[in-house]
């Protein structure tokens, strides 16, 4: 299962002010193939929550031995110790750009288990990522990002009106050394622009102005 290198400069994480870390520059991308009961528990999501355009919604939060050792066992040995045992449920009908700064202390993974084959975009990666049933994805949640339409770059929110719900499990990586090396994730670079929770990420497009 892929790392999948970025050339995009790193751009510094801050929090409260402070700038803690680059940017990762590495993606990883799976494929974990779910049983019944993960795609059985997905389609339930969909039927608790209101499934609003562009909106990402949480499905509940949870914790679930076997579903960590399925993750645990399909990620790259190098990270698997850092996955760490809280899960929550995400959905939505598309997904308007922004990031998740607030999860300053790790990395952010999305696991698909229902809904049409929908895309991660990373605007300022200039990085697309295929989502479908089975797939997962391993990002910086410091990066702007959205779930957009297969080849659509722009979110445009009538598209998603009344379209089908994407259910995804969100897990997490503990930010120790090893997922530090494996991600190639640096200390501040001096000078490099800014990403963080107050950064105003254009929700269209993707852009954010300082870079």
């Amino acid at each position: 299962m892929p790392f999948v290198d970025v050339t995009a400069t790193p751009a510094n994480c801050v929090s409260n002010g402070v700038a803690v870390r680059a940017t990762a520059t590495r993606l990883w991308l799976g494929r974990i193939e779910p049983d019944a009961g993960a795609r059985a528990h997905a389609q339930s999501v969909i039927a608790r929550v209101a499934g609003v355009p562009g909106r990402v919604e949480s499905g509940g939060a949870f914790e679930d031995a076997r579903l960590e050792a399925l993750l645990r066992a399909a990620l790259p040995v190098e990270v698997a110790a850092a996955l760490r045992p809280r899960f929550e449920w995400y959905a939505c009908r598309g997904a308007f750009f922004h990031n998740d700064a607030h999860f300053e202390a790790v990395l952010f993974g999305v696991w698909c288990l229902a809904g049409p084959p929908r895309d991660l975009v990373f605007p300022r990666l200039d990085e697309r990522v295929a989502l479908a049933v089975g797939l997962a994805a391993i990002f910086d949640p410091f990066e702007p990002h959205a779930v957009l339409d297969p080849g659509q770059a722009r979110y445009e929110r009538a598209v998603y009106e009344g379209a089908p719900v994407s259910v995804f499990l969100g897990f997490e990586l503990a930010l120790d050394a090893a997922t530090r090396s494996a991600f190639r994730i640096g200390a501040p670079i001096s000078g490099a622009p800014a990403l963080s929770s107050r950064a105003p990420v254009h929700p269209e497009t993707g852009a954010v102005p300082q870079l």
